[in-house]
């Protein structure tokens, strides 16, 4: 269990760093204002679909079921919409609230994990994640208050863009908390790799639409400037790739809202990566950190899974009780009859 959280955590860093990498590549780089941030998205998206697909198929050779198709294209589709209002939200929000605000996640998960009877509910768990997000916003609160308008915007006009961006920023929140829920069935069928790879190839298809529908407001088109490539790179391989096998593996052995709650380490790494990279100013508001850190250790002290309930007596359930005589339906008896029968 170890290996699977220490995993998310290194995942969890490294899309807070991919997040300070895209903005400041897009704010100190040249001829990169006027680019189309969802060209960027769909050509991480099919490239990192492709190569996902390929080693699925090489490792595993299997193609989803009928009957799962369904499935897999609402997982596409919350893929879609988590990557496409979340690169949308850290351009007009920026990164730390971007990143702040992912602690909605494992609540939402929780809430619905709880509710279909996924997970079973406890004390500690509840709390755990409420110190985690309690933390987390305080963040939200004190980086909040650093975020500057561009000089060239008005300040209500940077009031409703950040507006716009929050709102955006939330749902990538609720998509990513649905899909957290809906991959694990799949997960118990079908492979992480093979999972995951053809949720991107739905999610590019619909990335690729939208590149296309809103390239007709953006003077650059499918052009992307040479000083994003970099961040492209980086989004392709570690996040999208790695990143999100790291995800999907550690579905398998972990419950869905343990697993979320490891975006509480966004807000931590993304305030610090601010600070450092970006020459944001840290507030006492930042000490919520502290409470990220702790409520993840609550939480992942609590183990894996309910412990499994003793299966009830006959007698204490109130159902009747059959006695059999092992001499009259032995082994061999059985045997026989099922051999008469085929």
């Amino acid at each position: 269990m170890w290996t699977c959280q220490v995993l998310l955590g290194l995942t969890q860093i490294a899309f807070a760093l991919g997040a300070v990498y895209y903005k400041y590549m897009v704010d100190t780089g040249k001829g990169t204002q006027d680019h189309n941030p969802v060209v960027f998205a769909f050509v991480r998206e099919i490239v990192a679909g492709s190569i996902m697909c390929c080693l699925a198929y090489l490792s595993t050779g299997m193609f989803p079921k009928r009957g799962d198709l369904m499935r897999i294209g609402y997982l596409g589709t919350l893929l879609y919409c988590n990557q496409l209002f979340y690169i949308l939200g850290v351009s007009m929000s920026g990164v730390v609230m971007a990143t702040c605000m992912q602690p909605g996640i494992p609540v939402f998960t929780v809430a619905l994990a709880v509710a279909l009877k996924m997970e079973y509910a406890s004390w500690r768990k509840f709390v755990g994640i409420g110190f985690a997000c309690l933390g987390a916003f305080c963040m939200v609160f004190g980086g909040s208050t650093n975020t500057s308008s561009d000089g060239g915007v008005g300040a209500e006009s940077a009031s409703r863009l950040q507006k716009m961006g929050n709102i955006l920023l939330l749902l990538n929140v609720v998509a990513m908390s649905v899909y957290y829920i809906l991959v694990k069935p799949l997960l118990a069928v079908y492979p992480p790799m093979a999972v995951a790879a053809w949720a991107y190839i739905v999610a590019a298809a619909e990335m690729g639409l939208t590149a296309y529908l809103s390239n007709h407001t953006h003077p650059e088109g499918w052009y992307l400037p040479a000083a994003v490539m970099g961040p492209l790179v980086y989004w392709i391989f570690v996040c999208s790739v790695g990143g999100y096998y790291i995800i999907a593996w550690s579905m398998t052995h972990l419950p869905s809202s343990q697993v979320a709650t490891f975006q509480c380490l966004q807000p931590f790494v993304g305030t610090v990566l601010a600070f450092t990279l970006l020459g944001e100013r840290l507030t006492w508001w930042d000490l919520g950190a502290v409470g990220v850190v702790f409520g993840l250790v609550i939480v992942n002290r609590e183990g894996n899974f309910a412990p499994p309930s003793p299966p009830r007596s006959p007698l204490k359930s109130g159902l009747p009780t059959i006695n059999i005589r092992p001499s009259t339906f032995g082994p061999g008896r059985v045997l026989k009859k099922r051999e008469g029968v085929d």
